[in-house]
């Protein structure tokens, strides 16, 4: 999979000015930088046309999309990311958690985006800091999981999405303020830069690991009751 990281660059900006440098990829994906805030009232209303812009993107570029926002939900905000493929919007994906005191409170669950460039899974902001999140992911059949941040300031993140690569069998990406790098399934670090555009092939393998551990003493199934 030809994949392309946006670190820096709002989505329109790359449509207008850098299409033609950054060329064809199955994948574009943008941080937060990509959209902003987008108000849902006012994509209804006709007064902005944000996901008609990332539709028309990956329309043109006949490949996947994938744009970080903050959605203004009628007052509500939340960190979401938004999918489209082809000329199509395949759906919207918010954070699930929401840690400590914050505007931006949890969204929906977590999804698997049936897409041309293979299934991806979503993760957003945060949600990365809980190792369920890769996890229901990968069971759900996720080739590939994608994560925007929007801005590291520390290596927590990183440590995170390459422990997740590594516990669940399938590669990560980390797309985020002026970084972007690629844990392999070996917890690896294929690819990692603070460049504006980040390019990369990524190599869709699985890999699952047989697990056992040591019983002693009295026991008794989780499932069967006490």
């Amino acid at each position: 999979m030809d994949v392309c990281l946006i670190t820096k660059e709002s989505l329109n900006t790359v449509w207008q000015d850098k299409l033609t440098s950054i060329g064809r990829h199955d994948l574009l994906v943008f941080g937060f930088n990509g959209m902003g805030l987008v108000s849902y009232k006012k994509e209804l209303g006709g007064e902005t046309e944000y996901f008609q812009d990332i539709a028309k993107l990956s329309k043109q570029l006949s490949s996947v999309v994938i744009c970080g926002c903050d959605t203004d939900t009628y007052g509500v905000f939340r960190h979401s990311a938004v999918v489209a493929d082809r000329g199509k919007i395949l759906g919207v994906t918010d954070m699930a958690h929401a840690i400590d005191d914050s505007e931006f409170v949890a969204g929906g669950n977590f999804r698997v985006y049936d897409t041309s460039a293979g299934k991806i899974g979503i993760i957003v902001a945060e949600d990365l800091f809980f190792p369920e999140s890769a996890r229901v992911l990968t069971l759900c059949d996720a080739d590939f999981i994608v994560c925007l941040f929007k801005k590291l300031d520390s290596a927590m993140p990183q440590i995170m999405l390459r422990a997740g690569a590594f516990a669940n069998g399938v590669a990560m990406a980390l797309c985020a303020k002026n970084y972007a790098c690629i844990a392999d399934i070996r917890g690896n670090v294929s690819v990692a830069s603070s460049a504006d555009i980040v390019k990369a092939k990524v190599k869709i393998e699985k890999d699952y690991h047989l697990i056992s551990s040591r019983r002693r003493g009295l026991y008794r199934d989780f499932n069967s009751g006490y």
